[in-house]
């Protein structure tokens, strides 16, 4: 305090006026939780892409960053929920169905379900996330898991309001060929930088196949930057172990 400026000091003692100091700290610290995240994730995916698997350690990571994904999302299943005991679970839970009944058996198991519910409009939004440690090359195979999850979403009734939307990612640290002309037969929707690979029932249904790349730097990179920059935070150096950075950034 004593090394701020006046003008500084009359800048600090405005915002304290408006805000608690302590939501400053909170604030400050979340930002800094985020950058640290992004960070030790592209270490894990890059410098440790044999060690790093995705249940143990990127989906643990995941189960407590999943604002990855969005803001204001709820982490509503993970660890590989059995996709049937989900969808009922979204059933009574969220559309608050008493018993809800399935039209077919969907068997698999999810990596990350979110759901959000937005208050102006009523809109249900909707995310399936599976993920692939970084040694495996996203191709055909982990495509057609990721589509057979729609598919059998899809085959409940109570999956097809007007009102949900459905967004399924796969995502990994490379993929193949067959990947590249899935996202070149949608680049018509306008969305090939993020990856979409399918667009259904007038966008309400959509499937997209990310690098860690595009989703850490290229989506996040750009969006924390400035704050980084303008906060001069200097990164936190990374353990030189896998488990040591996961437990680092899932302590509470």
């Amino acid at each position: 305090l004593q090394e701020l400026t006046e003008d500084e000091k009359k800048d600090l003692l405005d915002i304290l006026q408006r805000a608690s100091l302590s939501s400053v700290i909170k604030t400050i610290k979340e930002i800094d939780h985020r950058l640290d995240v992004l960070e030790k994730l592209k270490v894990l995916i890059s410098e440790y892409e044999k060690d790093t698997l995705e249940v143990k350690h990127i989906q643990k990571i995941l189960d407590q960053n999943f604002w990855l994904f969005g803001e204001q999302f709820r982490l509503f299943s993970t660890t590989e929920g059995a996709l049937k005991n989900v969808l009922v679970k979204y059933a009574k839970e969220i559309l608050e169905i008493e018993d809800p009944e399935l039209q077919t058996e969907p068997n698999g198991e999810v990596d990350l379900f979110l759901t959000k519910t937005e208050d102006n409009n009523g809109i249900q939004k909707n995310i399936v996330v599976e993920l692939k440690r970084a040694s495996v090359k996203l191709g055909k195979k982990q495509y057609d898991q990721i589509e057979g999850y729609m598919e059998k979403i899809l085959e409940q009734s109570l999956c097809n309001d007007e009102a949900q939307y459905w967004e399924f990612y796969l995502i990994g640290k490379n993929f193949d060929d067959h990947i590249v002309n899935k996202i070149d037969s949608a680049k018509n929707h306008g969305e090939e930088a993020r990856g979409l690979t399918l667009n259904l029932k007038n966008g309400r249904v959509k499937i997209y196949v990310r690098k860690w790349s595009g989703t850490l730097e290229a989506e996040w990179g750009t969006k924390t930057r400035y704050l980084k920059e303008k906060l001069k935070i200097v990164a936190k150096e990374p353990e030189n172990n896998v488990q040591k950075i996961v437990n680092e950034l899932t302590r509470n």
